[in-house]
Order: structure tokens, then sequence, then C-alpha cells
């Protein structure tokens, strides 16, 4: 009799996992498509430290952003001057906007090294909400200082949408 109990009590666990497979919303992911388009950012300094003879630079910026990705990006960064002129950058903000015909917006988080008159950066774009949600790009930028607080560049990558 126990054999018995213990035999329906395990199919009954095995099938219930396997409905819970079966009835679980299907996830999927469509297949990557090409991100590509030009950027434009205007930093404002709020702070600036020294460390080790590099100059530490805190600041919010402004970016607007065309082509695949069409709309603004705002945030916060930190700039790190060394002394014999290169520099490495880190910058998290909000986009809002459209990436391919969807819109809504999204955390899109930056890594930029390089000198002033060329740097290269990498970017990953995600967290989205509204009719962003469950995108993931991931893409590289190129660019340079247009001015004093002022940058440009290109950049490219892949957009995939999860569901």
């Amino acid at each position: 009799m126990h054999v018995m109990r213990r035999f329906v009590s395990g199919g009954l666990v095995v099938f219930a996992s396997a409905l819970a497979v079966v009835s679980a919303p299907a996830a999927y992911a469509a297949a990557p498509t090409p991100a590509s388009g030009s950027f434009a950012a205007t930093i404002s300094p709020v702070g600036t430290r020294s460390a080790d003879g590099n100059t530490v630079i805190s600041f919010t910026f402004v970016e607007t952003v065309q082509g695949t990705l069409t709309g603004t990006r705002v945030g916060s960064g930190l700039l790190l001057i060394h002394p014999d002129g290169t520099i490495n950058a880190r910058v998290n903000g909000q986009f809002t906007g459209s990436i391919g015909a969807a819109s809504g917006s999204a955390i899109f988080n930056e890594s930029a090294s390089g000198t002033f008159s060329a740097f290269a950066s990498n970017f990953v774009v995600g967290h989205g909400a509204g009719g962003l949600a469950g995108v993931h790009v991931e893409g590289t930028g190129a660019g340079a200082a247009t001015g004093p607080a002022t940058f440009a560049g290109t950049y490219s990558g892949q957009v995939t949408f999860s569901g």
C-alpha cells in the first residue's frame, strides 16, 4: 500500500511539474537586428577632484540619439582624465524614445576610453518599459569632443526583443 501511495504521489508531482512547464507562457527572443546611428551629448560638470595625478569629473548629461535608437538619454557619469591625456568614462542614463518601431524607456549604460579627439565605447540598453519591455541592445560607439563640454559620434550594434 505504501509503495502504491508513494508511486501515485510521485506521479502527481511529475504530472504537476509537466503541466506547469506546458502551460507556462512561452518566452521567446526575436532574431537580433542591426542597429546604427549617431549621437550628440552635452555634459555639465557637477564636481571635480584629483586622485593619483588623475582628474576625476562627475557630470550630468543630455544626449540626443538618432538612427535605430531615436530619442533622448539623460543621466550622470564619471570622467577620469589621466596625466598622459587618455580618458575613461562611465555613463548611466534613462533613454526615452524608440528603438525600431517600439517606443518607451530603457536604461542605457556605457563605458568609454581613448582621448578627447577619438574615443571608443561599449554600451548596453535594457530594463525597458512600455513598448521597450524586453529590449536588449549591445553595441559600440566611436566619437570625439566637439567642444569643451560636447561630444558627438556614431554607434552600431544588435537589438533583440524578448517576450
